[in-house]
């Protein structure tokens, strides 16, 4: 992978705090794998260290109760969740267990409101970072602002279905509800339009014998994992190029109401089907 000059290419990382998901840490370590790349950076941010727990908890407590009013139906299923174990995929471990992620540089920092939904970036920390090849998205929730032009290639960003014709959250739900036999996972260069960036890389992977939402979100994730070096080399490689897609799919958000009944339905249905898949053995094995 060959960037502008012969120099190695330096990556920046986005992240909530110190401990990421492992699907995460996976994803990053097949691209500190390329001998071309460093990850010379990680941006964690510093809101998500509050040494006053209490004021933590209650903010917490704010949201969540937030939630439930804005969405009461949809926070039960989050309620069953919580009573789940934690996919392997989505358990924590630290970023530093990278090899060759240690030695970056730490920088610590508190994102900026803008609107209901956007961060920006202190200008002090986009400085430090604006000489980087390539910023990688994993924290820091939707970002616009100078972060998306300071790093010579733009920012990175993974989104769970083909942002042509699924955009929002959640990732892969909105295709298992609507009966898809395939979705799309997209790494995308962002701009300020929500999941309506340049496609660097996409993937398609099929859905149509998978009977629940958790198992598509363990197979999207999956293919996420092996993503990174093709995103990054569709930017810098000059026989390589982004997609500008024609158009943009539509922007679902949070489920309510009937689509919530629905889902409750077909996924314990699909539950139901792999417990007797499980059990039973096909029609003349014995």
């Amino acid at each position: 992978m060959c960037g502008a000059s012969d120099s190695k290419l330096e990556i920046a990382v986005l992240v909530s705090d110190e401990s990421i998901e492992k699907w995460q840490r996976n994803a990053l370590a097949t691209l500190v794998a390329e001998p071309d790349i460093d990850i010379t950076h990680v941006v964690i941010n510093n809101g998500n260290n509050v040494s006053d727990y209490r004021r933590e908890w209650m903010a917490f407590a704010r949201d969540a109760l937030e939630r439930i009013r804005a969405y009461p139906l949809w926070s039960l299923v989050g309620v069953a969740r919580l009573l789940t174990p934690t996919p392997e995929y989505e358990r924590h471990v630290r970023i530093d267990s990278i090899e060759g992620v240690s030695n970056a540089e730490r920088l610590f920092c508190s994102p900026q409101s803008e609107g209901e939904f956007w961060n920006t970036f202190p200008g002090e920390i986009v400085d430090r970072i604006e000489n980087v090849d390539v910023v990688v998205r994993f924290g820091f929730g939707m970002i616009k602002g100078r972060i998306l032009e300071a790093p010579e290639y733009g920012v990175l960003s993974y989104h769970p279905g083909d942002i042509r014709a699924y955009r929002g959250q959640p990732g892969g739900f909105w295709e298992f509800l609507d009966g898809e036999d395939e979705m799309g996972v997209t790494v995308q260069r962002l701009n300020e339009t929500l999941d309506g960036g340049e496609i660097a890389a996409l993937e398609v992977i099929d859905i149509k014998e998978v009977n629940t939402w958790q198992e598509i979100k363990k197979k999207a994730f999956s293919t996420a994992e092996g993503m990174l070096p093709p995103a990054v080399r569709s930017l810098t490689d000059p026989e390589k190029a982004v997609e500008h897609p024609d158009e943009i799919g539509a922007l679902y958000s949070t489920p309510t109401g009937w689509a919530v009944v629905r889902y409750v339905f077909k996924n314990t249905r699909g539950r139901i089907r792999n417990y007797i898949s499980d059990r039973v053995p096909p029609l003349g094995h014995e």
